[in-house]
């Protein structure tokens, strides 16, 4: 792990191999962990670089509230930080928001999209996952508290979101990252996630854009997420993998298999 200054706090990041930049944005409530299977395809090629994003990973949240664009903002300070140019972008889950409102306000600071998968619009979220996600905006919410510090809720929770099947060291590495993450961060984004809409962001990219998505998944209602994204961004390459949004090891094999084409035109 290294260390950069921003906004005169101390944020934590991950770095590897070698080659042109690739920054990736964790999902909610997770960490730069979260790529500990994506690390030994794309380190192959590119320069990893991952940072913990504020209110995740015991890192200090931001002042403002914590939207996509929000993070955005700081990704970009936290790229000029690192001096690393124009880079390859890419996102887990919320990370992809965080990555298509980057590429969204700083075009020029982004060469390539890497998303898995991308929430682009309410409309691709399922239904229960909408609701759940808003319910984090409300009084209700503030149930977030008990559930993400408590070992059983929050590992029977993430068995529902993740569709089941996860190994169980995945699983501890999802309950550490949720009981580290900052409620108020955590809720703000979730709320955020809900609204977003990056339909113009895709409809008018031109660069490479390598889209990964469970045909299973969770959070994605497949039919609908194919169908627009085909018509968005005819020239995406999209990669459906079998399974849920548990990281199962059949999973994560395909995933690794899906991030192996990333940049290599194949």
């Amino acid at each position: 792990m290294k260390t950069v200054t921003l906004r005169g706090r101390r944020y934590s990041y991950q770095e590897t191999g070698d080659g042109p930049p690739l920054v990736l944005f964790h999902g909610w409530s997770g960490s730069s962990d979260n790529f500990r299977t994506w690390l030994p395809v794309l380190e192959q090629r590119y320069r990893v670089i991952v940072p913990d994003l504020p209110g995740c990973a015991a890192m200090p949240p931001l002042d403002s509230r914590h939207t996509a664009s929000a993070y955005a903002d700081f990704a970009h300070e936290f790229i000029a930080a690192l001096g690393i140019g124009p880079t390859a972008v890419g996102g887990l889950c919320s990370g992809a928001s965080v990555a298509m409102a980057l590429a969204a306000a700083h075009a020029d600071d982004v060469n390539a999209l890497l998303l898995h998968p991308p929430f682009f619009h309410p409309s691709v979220i399922r239904r229960t996952m909408r609701a759940q996600l808003a319910l984090l905006g409300t009084p209700a919410g503030e149930v977030y508290e008990v559930l993400r510090k408590n070992t059983l809720i929050a590992n029977t929770y993430r068995r529902f979101t993740d569709g089941g099947g996860v190994a169980s060291d995945e699983e501890e590495r999802n309950r550490r990252n949720l009981a580290r993450a900052d409620s108020r961060s955590q809720r703000e984004l979730a709320v955020d996630l809900v609204r977003g809409d990056h339909r113009a962001l895709l409809r008018s990219w031109r660069k490479p854009l390598h889209v990964i998505v469970a045909d299973a998944d969770a959070f994605v209602r497949i039919a609908p997420f194919r169908a627009q994204l085909t018509e968005l961004a005819p020239h995406a390459r999209l990669f459906v993998i079998r399974g849920g949004h548990g990281w199962t090891a059949a999973y994560m094999a395909q995933q690794q298999e899906a991030l192996a084409a990333f940049g290599n035109g194949n």
